[in-house]
């Protein structure tokens, strides 16, 4: 039977399984974009992407770490039946500021490729999602802690 344990494990195997795509794809992030350039990019006669795409591939690389990390803590205290506590809070906060940290890098290929605004609107919404999270799980951090001094 499917429960709130298993879950949080699945939930922590993905990210594992998203870190280690992540640093694949750092490894194979030249050839990958080549590919994508001259199939794509070059044959529909349009000027190279292959740089500024790699640039911006490459820049998202921190952020995306940086959220996946916070996440996997994230999911350790929820694993630990802590979910209301203030590192949780700071943990949504970073992992919003990574959602707009990605928006903000994709601007700059946004700007040579219009298509690349669909992703700075979804890291937004994202971005904006997590900080009312983040606001819900800080009002109940306060509330919890109002509660623990009342006898």
């Amino acid at each position: 039977m499917w429960n709130k344990d298993k879950s949080v494990v699945l939930s922590k195997i993905l990210i594992i399984i998203m870190v280690l795509g992540i640093t694949a794809s750092c490894i194979f992030a030249p050839q990958l974009v080549r590919e994508y350039d001259n199939r794509v990019i070059l044959e529909a006669g349009l000027p190279s992407v292959f740089t500024p795409l790699l640039v911006t591939l490459y820049c998202c690389v921190p952020p995306a770490l940086t959220a996946l990390i916070s996440l996997y803590m994230l999911l350790i205290n929820i694993q630990k039946n802590k979910p209301f506590i203030k590192i949780n809070v700071t943990y949504l906060r970073i992992i919003s500021y990574c959602c707009f940290a990605g928006a903000v890098i994709f601007v700059y290929f946004a700007i040579l490729r219009p298509f690349a605004w669909v992703i700075v609107a979804a890291a937004l919404f994202f971005g904006i999602i997590l900080r009312v999270v983040k606001n819900c799980f800080q009002q109940a951090v306060e509330i919890r802690e109002e509660n623990d001094f009342t006898i």
